[in-house]
């Protein structure tokens, strides 16, 4: 829960670790499972969605000061569809040196609850600055954990880094399948959640 005495740092800080939004709540996993087979593609897609959550976050807490009054999820879906359409179309060049299901989580995430639930919890009731450093805090954390998920799978299950050898016979090259991604979120979340409990 968000108090109005908490700082713009604050809650940048508490969506950035304390309730991550892929660790704390879940609302990412989809990405950290599909989305993290090489360093590009978990920038590419975290980017993505900070850059959403930002636009939804500005776009809900604006309509709120204006007209004081939380806009529908469907307007939101909406405009961040013509969004991702748009971008889709300038970076065409970019999808071609990701991995192939890269299109198809970028074109989820039109739907994903995660680029929506900020805007819809906390900015329609909030100044614009609060709610952009709500969504910052949010977007950061899931880009930091999709590239900590993605540089284990590149450097373990894959042997290379950033399209250098690092492990010639890569280590354990389950992780560079669809049930490593799995497993690995997994233990990330078991961990997450060790480390939360044990600072109350």
């Amino acid at each position: 829960m968000r108090l109005p005495s908490e700082s713009k740092q604050q809650l940048f800080l508490k969506n950035l670790w304390s309730e991550n939004p892929v660790m704390f709540s879940g609302l990412g996993m989809f990405l950290a499972v599909a989305g993290t087979a090489t360093m590009d593609q978990a920038f590419f897609l975290g980017a993505i969605v900070l850059l959403l959550l930002l636009f939804n976050s500005l776009v809900s807490s604006a309509v709120g000061e204006l007209f004081q009054k939380k806009v529908p999820l469907w307007p939101q879906v909406i405009l961040s569809s013509i969004l991702l359409s748009g971008l889709a179309v300038f970076l065409s060049g970019a999808f071609a040196s990701l991995p192939d299901n890269t299109r198809i989580l970028y074109a989820l995430l039109a739907a994903s609850p995660l680029v929506y639930s900020r805007s819809q919890l906390l900015s329609y009731n909030t100044t614009i600055d609060r709610a952009l450093f709500d969504a910052a805090g949010t977007g950061v954390g899931t880009l930091a954990v999709l590239l900590a998920i993605a540089l284990v799978r590149e450097m373990i299950g894959q042997g290379r880094l950033a399209g250098f050898s690092v492990f010639p016979p890569a280590p354990w090259p389950l992780l560079n399948t669809l049930f490593g991604g799995i497993l690995l979120t997994g233990i990330l979340l078991t961990i997450f959640n060790l480390l939360v409990k044990n600072k109350k």
